[in-house]
């Protein structure tokens, strides 16, 4: 409707609005205000020292599912559980589905937006004056809409009734690239949420790891409690028997008692402590503290998955804490450079066409109809220094966000160093405990037999039993932290998740990929 009125009366004025409309269209986008990130102020390690450089006999492992090499299908079922269904799982998901929203509303800004009004209105007016017949277009461009509504009796100014309906499109031309960087800072925004979710899921596995190794452990001990119980009870037996048989005194009665009631008190800590880490369980994987009563069976013996070895820069590839660190830097450049292009000027283009009717009452019905296209500009002049305090409180946090950076990669470093450490250091404690626990046993098998036979004295059997079930449960707790310390290392290590999910493709298409170890001086 619009176009062809213009092609039958083309006037030179508004032919060369519409030739400057069309350079501006060409020239959107195409300016963009670069800023600086302040590079990092150390260089990345080329290894960690725990470790070393990796060799070509060191195992290949994959981390992106690190629990399955623990090779039970009852922990690997928990965790699966608790990825779905955990809430600080689900609330990450929720922030980053609120994330892409936003950036569909960051995105609407550069494109052109189309309004479509309509009213009804009775008044009486001027003939000589033009009149809008109330109708109002909205858009960032204001375009005035005069409506001619035919000549009308000048005496007696008439009542009547008028009907108006039209569209008006507004456009900005993002010359400068602001609407760019708001967008762009949005899209960072995104991939941020993103890394939320996969350092939700890093957690959450860990965390079910975790309390899976620490309630098993809690059952094996137990296990050997009662089994300490069952022997405090029997030497307690034999040594009641052979006081009455005159063969041991009261005191060696009251010492096998005395064992008895001390194994018999560990009883319930424990218990209590396989409690709590049930119902943690159950929270992880999203249900009721009171729906997990007993672990699930399994028959299968944990085994800690092999050493991986990786390399710092693999590391910083990896960990979601590091990479929202890096996109959060990248969205506050994109946020400093929507503040600078603030000092320069806004174009817009604006369209409209509307179309109605006046109805006199003491005349004939008249049709009016009006059609405009427009450029406008917005040139800042004096804003009280607002704009330049707003590029000074961005380019503040820019910088401290990159410190932040800096602290998350130390982090991060420091993280895997210590679980390298640590993990090597409880691994040798274990085979030693191992070791140890073998041998109490055999000397107290030892010491056990020689009582019963009247050869040596209860107090050494007593003293050897004991000693041997102290040794027992030391090596189930480091079997634990054997454990606990491998899970510790992959989740340093950032493994837990695979590779981007499909719906932050669209976003990470738009923000440039993370650095690598060898750029990270540069970002």
């Amino acid at each position: 409707m619009f176009l062809p009125s213009l092609a039958r009366r083309p006037r030179p004025h508004l032919l060369s609005r519409v030739a400057l409309a069309a350079a501006l269209l060409a020239l959107g986008g195409c300016t963009t205000i670069q800023v600086e990130v302040p590079p990092v102020s150390f260089s990345v390690p080329g290894q960690f020292d725990a470790v070393g450089e990796p060799t070509s006999g060191d195992p290949a492992v994959d981390i992106s599912r690190w629990w399955k090499g623990f090779g039970d299908p009852a922990l690997s079922e928990l965790i699966e559980a608790g990825l779905r269904h955990n809430a600080d799982v689900r609330i990450a998901l929720a922030r980053l589905a609120e994330a892409r929203a936003y950036l569909d509303v960051a995105d609407s800004t550069r494109k052109p937006m189309v309004d479509a009004g309509a009213s009804v209105s009775r008044g009486k007016q001027d003939p000589s004056t033009p009149s809008a017949a109330g109708l109002v277009l909205p858009g960032p461009v204001p375009i005035p809409i005069p409506i001619q509504t035919g000549d009308l009796p000048s005496a007696n100014i008439p009542w009547g009734n008028a009907r108006a309906h039209g569209l008006a499109m507004a456009w900005e031309f993002d010359v400068f690239g602001g609407l760019r960087a708001q967008s762009d800072m949005v899209a960072s925004l995104v991939l941020g949420a993103q890394e939320q979710v996969h350092g939700a899921r890093l957690l959450v596995a860990g965390d079910i790891a975790s309390n899976y190794i620490e309630a098993r452990a809690a059952m094996q001990r137990m296990a050997l409690l009662d089994e300490a119980i069952g022997v405090a009870t029997r030497l307690r037996a034999y040594a009641q028997g052979r006081f009455n048989a005159g063969q041991a005194t009261a005191s060696d009665v009251d010492r096998a008692e005395i064992e008895l009631l001390h194994a018999q008190s560990k009883r319930e800590p424990l218990q209590a402590l396989l409690h709590r880490h049930l119902k943690r369980l159950a929270v992880l994987t999203g249900r009721t503290p009171q729906s997990i009563q007993v672990l699930p069976l399994s028959s299968v013996t944990l085994t800690a998955p092999p050493l991986p070895h990786r390399l710092p820069g693999q590391v910083l590839e990896r960990r979601p804490d590091v990479r929202g660190a890096a996109y959060k830097l990248r969205a506050q450049a994109s946020k400093l450079g929507a503040a600078k292009a603030e000092l320069f000027p806004k174009f817009y283009l604006g369209l409209s066409t509307v179309i109605g009717r006046a109805y006199p009452d003491d005349a004939d019905s008249g049709g009016f109809s009006m059609q405009r296209i427009g450029v406008g500009m917005r040139l800042p002049i004096f804003h009280g220094g607002r704009i330049r305090a707003n590029i000074a409180v961005q380019s503040a946090q820019l910088d401290g966000l990159a410190v932040e950076y800096e602290k998350a990669i130390l982090s991060a470093l420091e993280d895997v160093e210590n679980a390298y450490v640590a993990k090597k250091a409880f691994d040798s404690q274990h085979r030693h405990l191992v070791r140890t626990a073998e041998l109490a046993r055999r000397v107290a098998n030892q010491r056990e037999a020689l009582f019963m036979r009247g050869q040596d004295l209860l107090q050494p059997a007593l003293e050897a039993r004991a000693k041997a079930f102290e040794r027992e449960d030391e090596r189930v707790r480091a079997d634990a932290d054997h454990l606990l310390y491998t899970v510790q290392l992959y989740k340093a290590l950032g493994g837990g998740w695979r590779a981007e999910e499909p719906e932050v493709q669209a976003a990470k298409e738009r923000v440039s990929a993370l650095p690598s170890s060898d750029e990270v001086n540069g970002l």
